[in-house]
C-alpha cells in the first residue's frame, strides 16, 4: 500500500524539485563557465516590513517567473530532514557560539548556520542556472554573477514598516518596532559575516525602491520594466 501525503506530493511538483531533477541543469552546474549560464534572475533584498515578499510575488506573477522565498525553507526541511523551527532559527540570521552549539546538537551533527548557508548557496545557483527566477533575500546578490541578473532593494519609512508588521503579525507598536530592529540587525550581521558586505549599502544594488512613496503595484511595475530593459540588454 502506498502512502500519499498531499502536502509532500505538492512540494515534489514544485520548481525546486524540477530544478534538482533536471539533468541538463546539473551538467551546466558542473562546467567552469557557470557565470555565463546563470540568469536572468531578480535578487530582491528588503527591509523588514517593507513588503518585499509581497512585491516579489507580484513580480513573479507578472513575468511568469519562478519564485524562491519561503520555498527555500520548505525544501531544506524535506530534503535534509531538519526541523523547520531550526531552519528558521538560522535563516538569514546570525547565531552566537552557544546558540550554534545548541542548534547543531538538536538538529543533528553537521547542521549549523554555515552548513545551512552552504546549502542555500547551492540551491540559489541551481535556481539561477535555470533562469527566470525571483529570489528573495538569502544573500543572492552576493552569490550570483551580478551581470546576469538585476538586484533590487525595497525600503520604507519606519512608521510604514511598523504598521505592516502590526497588521501582519498582530503585534502592538512597541513589539513591532523591536521585531523590525532585531530582524534587520540579524540580516545585516548575517550578510556581513558570510559575504563581508553591508546589506544597506545603496551602491550594491541596481535599483532601490521606497514603498513609502509608491504603491506595491507601482513598485511592481517599476521592477518589471527594469527587468525588461535588463533582459533586452543582455540578450
Amino acid at each position: 500500500m502506498t502512502l500519499h501525503v498531499p502536502a509532500i506530493e505538492h512540494k515534489a511538483e514544485s520548481n525546486i524539485f524540477k530544478w534538482v531533477q533536471a539533468e541538463k541543469t546539473h551538467r551546466r552546474l558542473a562546467r567552469r563557465d557557470l557565470p555565463n549560464q546563470v540568469g536572468p534572475y531578480l535578487a530582491l533584498s528588503r527591509e523588514t516590513g517593507a513588503c518585499g515578499s509581497e512585491i516579489a510575488k507580484k513580480v513573479a506573477e507578472r513575468l511568469q517567473w519562478d519564485l524562491l522565498d519561503q520555498e527555500i525553507v520548505d525544501y531544506m526541511q524535506q530534503h535534509y530532514g531538519t526541523p523547520r523551527c531550526l531552519i528558521q532559527r538560522v535563516d538569514e540570521r546570525h547565531e552566537n557560539w552557544l546558540s550554534s552549539i545548541i542548534t547543531s546538537r538538536i538538529g543533528g551533527l553537521g547542521f549549523s548556520e554555515s552548513t545551512y548557508t552552504h546549502r542555500v548557496t547551492k540551491l540559489l545557483l541551481l535556481a539561477a542556472s535555470h533562469g527566470k527566477v525571483v529570489i528573495v533575500g538569502r544573500g543572492a546578490r552576493f552569490i550570483l554573477p551580478r551581470d546576469r541578473g538585476l538586484s533590487v532593494r525595497i525600503v520604507a519609512p519606519m512608521d510604514f514598516r511598523v504598521d505592516q508588521v502590526m497588521r501582519m503579525q498582530g503585534l502592538d507598536e512597541r513589539e513591532a518596532r523591536r521585531f523590525i530592529v532585531e530582524t534587520d540587525r540579524d540580516r545585516d550581521v548575517y550578510i556581513k559575516d558570510h559575504f563581508h558586505q553591508k546589506a544597506s549599502d545603496p551602491h550594491l544594488y541596481d535599483l532601490i525602491i521606497n514603498v513609502g512613496d509608491l504603491s506595491l503595484d507601482d513598485a511592481t511595475d517599476t521592477i518589471v520594466e527594469s527587468i525588461g530593459h535588463f533582459t533586452r540588454k543582455v540578450a
